[in-house]
């Protein structure tokens, strides 16, 4: 009796430590990165850009220090412009002269061409009534030859006609001069529009010089590029600057990261879009990340090895772990907290 009771008790103590050990298979499965995952720190990084200046020049104002909180397109600084401001007004003045010489010449070149196509149609006129006349007198002149061989009329008679004739071939001759002369005017107003299209193009690229010199104007205001933090200084108002010098750092505190530099035998634990729990040093800091990105080629970090029994060197890949968090300060470490996520 005392036989099947033990039996009876082992048995089910055996049933017992399977279910423990098939629970704790199926709990230790619900996340990706098993509870024993060694551990890694990273640091966090945030995104950080310089404001650099596009003007060179003194430094007129300086609006911000640091640990300043601006918005984008906040002023920052501002550039000694009035040397641009001088280009500016002479810019201007060119653009007023020349649009002046554009007018006059459109003026000269309208009359011209008014006058060379009056001139014109007068002449073609003159010439048609030259060659009619021409065309009566030959027709005379030939008539009268015949008249005078048969002594139907004089001499006298005669001369006067081959006059009237010849008068009327020089009429005609002067006529077809006047008529190149006018044709000759039009080629004038031809060139007049070359000359006006000329000064148009002039006043095009002083317009377009004025537009560059206002963007100067512009570029002299430094303003934010984005919301965030001013974490650096670099220069100082009255300080001389070049083209790209940076004036301040701007640090955004809600687009952070933490990068893990993990094992390459570690590397199969790590998914893109897992939602890990990370853990800084700061006690009780936890923060929520996604993995944004594994890098596909390895750090210059590695693991090397101590000894000489045939071990190889490890090498490391970078896990990215998006935070996004107010809370997060560039250099922070942090470790991902096993088995939370």
């Amino acid at each position: 009796m005392l036989r099947q009771w033990r039996n009876t008790s082992l048995g089910k103590i055996t049933v017992l430590l399977g279910l423990s050990l098939q629970l704790a298979i199926l709990f230790s499965g619900c996340g990706r990165q098993p509870a024993n995952i060694p551990e890694t720190w990273g640091r966090a990084e945030a995104k950080e850009i310089d404001v650099n200046t596009k003007i060179a020049g003194r430094v007129a104002a300086l609006f911000v220090k640091e640990g300043d909180v601006v918005q984008q397109g906040q002023l920052i600084a501002r550039i000694d412009n009035r040397d641009i401001l001088a280009k500016a007004d002479q810019a201007r003045a060119s653009i007023q002269a020349l649009q002046a010489q554009v007018s006059q010449a459109g003026t000269v070149t309208n009359l011209q061409d008014r006058t060379s196509q009056a001139s014109l149609t007068t002449a073609k006129a003159q010439v048609e009534k030259a060659r009619s006349d021409l065309a009566v007198a030959e027709t005379d002149y030939a008539r009268y030859q015949g008249l005078l061989q048969s002594g139907a009329v004089s001499q006298q008679a005669f001369d006067n006609m081959r006059l009237k004739y010849q008068v009327a071939q020089s009429t005609y001759s002067q006529a077809l001069a006047l008529q190149e002369t006018a044709e000759a005017g039009l080629l004038q107003t031809k060139v007049n529009m070359d000359s006006e299209a000329a000064v148009q193009s002039k006043l095009v690229q002083a317009q377009a010089v004025l537009a560059e010199v206002e963007v100067y104007i512009d570029e002299t205001e430094i303003r934010a590029p984005m919301n965030g933090i001013v974490t650096a200084k670099y220069v100082e108002q009255g300080e001389m600057v070049s083209t790209g010098t940076p004036l301040a750092a701007l640090q955004d505190p809600v687009d952070n990261w933490v990068n893990l530099k993990v094992r390459e035998t570690e590397l199969k634990r790590y998914h893109l879009q897992d939602e890990v729990i990370l853990e800084g040093r700061e006690p009780g800091l936890r923060l929520a990340g996604k993995i944004v990105d594994i890098s596909k080629k390895p750090e210059f970090a590695t693991y090397r090895s101590t000894n000489e029994r045939g071990e190889n060197d490890v090498i490391t890949f970078n896990v990215k772990i998006r935070v996004n968090s107010d809370q997060v300060r560039p250099g922070m470490r942090f470790r991902i907290v096993p088995g939370e996520r």
